[in-house]
């Protein structure tokens, strides 16, 4: 039997692996392929520089918004699929190292094998499989009608000065989750508007801001003055592009 991580935790609801040595050379191998050969979508900001922080910012000149939460996104991708999308890429022994991306899933029966969260490269497998799903092409889809589209891992915002638009996009995505059997979390779905909240931040025309809920757990951990000033850098940096 393969064993690809020393022990298994959980942590605020989620399963959390830790890889052993040999599967951290091999997702290291796995990153560097996906670093030097391959090329990922702008709209994946999980890999541009400000991260989510920067996908607001870019998100501030339009006046709707949707938020789309893929659910147990990672635990959602089967190791066919992950096999699948690094012998599409070009890697060579594909099968062997999607193999050694995997676990027995802990959260569903289907699929049996998937990528976990805390493998090295778990996050650059998802966005392979995510970039050859029909939800890439409802994205690139929405793009040409002029809606901005944001990913981050499996968080996805869409914006638009349109209405229409946007709501069109909005059900056009949702659709694409279906087909790529990746399953919306619905406590998390927030359809159109004029306001949303993502990220544990406000997001409206003009403003995106930290939610006064965070702010207040933040201030109940009673945090240590270091702790204190990286927090307030934080909320500053997300305020720093606003208008309104």
């Amino acid at each position: 039997m393969l064993e690809n991580y020393k022990e298994k935790y959980k942590h605020e609801g989620k399963f959390i692996f830790v890889p052993n040595y040999e599967c951290i050379r091999k997702g290291l191998r796995i990153v560097e392929f996906c670093r030097d050969r391959l090329e990922f979508p702008d709209c994946f900001y999980h890999y541009r520089n400000g991260g989510h922080v920067a996908a607001l910012h870019r998100h501030l000149d339009n006046r709707f918004f949707f938020r789309i939460d893929l659910q147990n996104f990672y635990y959602a991708i089967s190791r066919n699929r992950v096999c699948a999308a690094l012998h599409a890429s070009g890697f060579h022994k594909a099968r062997t190292y999607g193999k050694w991306s995997c676990v027995r899933n802990p959260v569903a029966e289907d699929p049996r094998y998937s990528l976990p969260i805390g493998f090295v490269q778990s996050p650059a497998l998802a966005s392979l499989v995510l970039m050859r799903s029909p939800i890439m092409g409802a994205i690139s889809a929405a793009e040409r009608d002029s809606v901005f589209i944001s990913v981050y891992l499996d968080d996805l915002i869409g914006s638009s000065t349109d209405f229409s638009l946007l709501e069109r996009a909005y059900y056009t995505i949702l659709e694409a989750c279906g087909a790529a059997n990746l399953q919306v979390n619905a406590r998390k779905l927030l359809p159109p508007a004029s306001e949303i909240h993502a990220f544990n931040c406000v997001l409206k025309h003009g403003l995106a801001e930290v939610t006064d809920e965070r702010i207040r757990k933040f201030v109940a951990s009673e945090p240590s003055d270091l702790a204190e000033k990286a927090f307030i850098a934080y909320c500053l940096r997300v305020q720093e592009r606003n208008f309104a």
